[in-house]
């Protein structure tokens, strides 16, 4: 019962110093990939090329969530900014992915492509871009049109969500 209650206390302790010390995990404070002048950016609103009216307005608020979640840099506005960060939803196709009948879809795909860039504030020079971003993402069909609209706005919103992280990911990575 002694060896117990001593094991017990040990176990207690070392969770506790675990707990204090942390496990060295910590949040970027900033990408050691960019150059020290970059300290701010801008994300200007996507420019939307699609018949998809509030997938680039979701992709512009996603991306600018993953600044400030990510802290590699801090968001400003367009004429206090080091960097600007363009894009634009070049296009949206939605095709059939599985089907009861010829014309009768089960599953649907919707696939975006995107446009971004990197562009130097002062000089306009484009420090880095990309032209063909794809994701898609498969969604099942509803009942009406009302049910199979709102399922392709959730797969719209984890394309956006999927996008905005790996632009991120890619722009505090490329220096």
């Amino acid at each position: 019962m002694k060896y117990l209650r001593f094991f017990s206390l040990l176990a207690v302790i070392g969770l506790l110093a675990g707990l204090v010390s942390g496990c060295g995990y910590r949040f970027a404070e900033r990408s050691e990939s960019l150059p020290s002048w970059i300290q701010t950016v801008y994300v200007a609103p996507f420019v939307n090329k699609s018949n998809e009216f509030q997938l680039a307005s979701w992709i512009t608020e996603d991306l600018r969530r993953e600044f400030l979640r990510g802290g590699a840099l801090r968001l400003a506005e367009r004429d206090e900014a080091d960097v600007i960060i363009e894009g634009e939803v070049r296009r949206v196709d939605v095709s059939g992915l599985s089907f009861l009948a010829y014309d009768k879809a089960v599953e649907r795909r919707i696939n975006v492509e995107c446009a971004v860039r990197m562009k130097d504030r002062r000089t306009g020079r484009i420090l880095w871009q990309t032209a063909n971003l794809v994701r898609d993402e498969g969604f099942l069909t509803g009942r009406d049109n009302m049910e199979s609209d709102a399922l392709k706005a959730d797969a719209s919103r984890k394309i956006s969500r999927y996008l905005a992280e790996l632009i991120y990911h890619r722009v505090t990575g490329v220096f």
